[in-house]
């Protein structure tokens, strides 16, 4: 399939997402579509797959010419696309919404005997009767990726696929693009703000800002050339990580002892830990592994049904999720757009709810904590749903409160750019150096071993390992969250 985009346009309001971009999506070939949050690589994205109509521009596809495609028409060209977000139906089953999606009619044991197939290639490890409901943000992921295998589809496009697989399953995905291409016939497009994936998959790189297409790149793909046209001449983005916090002396601010979480989709084994002021501690876990539920649990979404959580002294296992808080926890989700934000909210609606005794002031704190703090570009009279990956953290970090104690993240860098990822970490770090402490979870490694001064590793439900910083690298992680590594056999 050869796909050529000539001067697509694309407005929202005043805004140019995309603005007069031309590129070419060859037959064998990995397109790499790079660029910072908010340059307009998911809208682009978007109005290949007829999601959004282009206000100007043409889309040819193998020498056909439209002025928009539809997703039906896109879909029955054999264009698809994994959004970042995943597209399904939470009550229904894996199999039931495989069999989903435009597809051919399918029998439950067809569905199945197809979904095990997909699975088996691609590593995935998805449970056909469960409600996708159950399923982690990183199940949900791999069940679209698995449906679009599926399909006969030739212009496969992926948005951050990469997010919620474990090194181990990346590697086998790049194998299948990679065979995905061979023939010459098909084409993959990788939306993507990681570089050395870029490197490591692509043929090609096109990268946008600020909605224009400022550089087009073949392998090998320079990484210095690439930073400079995604972040301007100068390339300026700090991507060096600087120093751990270290934990501050005293007492715990949090102790658990004995905890057993019980959330909706498993049960944990008994943990106990204690964590202290201004410590940074990364948690480690491949999908269904239990750090969701973990952190789920120390917020209090999840109930602790056992043990003690115990936060400055004050006991909150067992109690609502309002008495954490009124304790000063707070959490980050990782589907920000279904649990964090009200996509038909505006910025200023959210501002409002985050702080209810300062509703008549709300302007006034859009400005000094989203835009001063966070440099929020979006209008304050914006839906929420217009976000970009980015601008969505940054929105739901200037909604902390600034006593928070405990924040909770889970995959807060998912999907951002390397501007966003380090504006993210200036903040947590700057958290720690007040006395509060941070725990967040992350599918990259190469993050945990950057940022985290302690690892937790969990594997089928349990807490298997508490590391210290020095004393573990990505390969010890990597085999302790796979269970290819008791924790009786390392040594430290």
């Amino acid at each position: 399939m050869d796909v050529v985009l000539s001067h697509i346009v694309k407005r929202f309001g005043a805004l140019a997402a995309n603005d007069d971009v031309t590129a070419r999506f060859a037959p064998g070939r990995v397109h790499g579509i790079l660029g910072e949050n908010g340059a307009g690589k998911s809208t682009l994205m978007r109005v290949v797959c007829g999601v959004l109509a282009p206000d100007a521009g043409t889309i040819t596809v193998d020498g056909t010419a439209y002025a928009r495609l539809d997703p039906d028409g896109a879909g029955r060209l054999g264009i698809g696309m994994l959004a970042q977000d995943p597209l399904d139906f939470p009550p229904l089953a894996v199999w039931e919404n495989f069999a989903l999606g435009g597809g051919p009619v399918l029998s439950r044991s067809q569905a199945r005997e197809r979904l095990d197939a997909v699975c088996r290639r691609m590593g995935f490890d998805l449970p056909p009767d469960a409600p996708v409901g159950s399923l982690s943000v990183a199940a949900r992921q791999h069940l679209e990726l698995a449906r679009l295998f599926d399909r006969d589809v030739r212009l496969l496009i992926l948005d951050e696929p990469t997010s919620g697989i474990s090194p181990a399953q990346k590697a086998a995905l790049f194998d299948v693009l990679r065979a995905f291409v061979a023939d010459g016939q098909r084409c993959v497009v990788l939306v993507t703000h990681k570089l050395a994936e870029a490197r490591e998959l692509c043929d090609e790189a096109t990268v946008l800002r600020q909605g224009k297409v400022v550089g087009h790149f073949t392998a090998p793909l320079d990484p210095k050339a690439l930073l400079g046209a995604m972040f301007g001449a100068d390339g300026a983005c700090q991507t060096a990580a600087p120093p751990r916090p270290t934990a501050s002396g005293g007492e715990s601010l949090l102790t658990a002892r004995d905890v057993v979480i019980a959330d909706e989709k498993l049960v944990l084994e008994p943990f106990s830990l204690d964590v202290r002021p201004g410590e940074i501690v990364g948690v480690a876990g491949v999908s269904g592994g239990g750090q969701e539920a973990f952190l789920r649990g120390l917020a209090g979404i999840a109930p602790a049904v056992a043990g003690s959580v115990r936060l400055g002294g004050r006991e909150l296992a067992g109690k609502p999720h309002k008495r954490f808080l009124d304790a000063a926890v707070h959490y980050l989700p990782a589907s920000r757009m279904e649990e964090g934000l009200f996509p038909g909210l505006t910025l200023l609606d959210h501002v409002r709810l985050a702080f209810p005794d300062r509703r008549d002031e709300a302007r006034t704190i859009f400005e000094e904590r989203c835009v001063g703090r966070f440099r929020l570009t979006n209008q304050p009279d914006a839906p929420a749903a217009r976000l970009s990956g980015g601008n969505q953290q940054r929105l739901l970090l200037s909604l902390v409160p600034d006593d928070t104690r405990l924040l909770l993240a889970d995959n807060p860098t998912r999907g951002l750019d390397a501007a966003s990822i380090a504006q993210i970490w200036d903040h947590f770090r700057q958290r720690a150096a007040g006395g509060a402490a941070v725990v967040f979870f992350s599918e990259d490694l190469d993050e945990l071993l950057a940022q985290a001064g302690r690892v937790l590793v969990f594997y089928n439900r349990a807490l298997v390992a508490d590391l210290r910083a020095g004393v573990f690298d990505a390969g010890c992680v990597g085999d302790l969250m796979t269970g290819r590594l008791a924790p009786g056999e390392m040594s430290q």
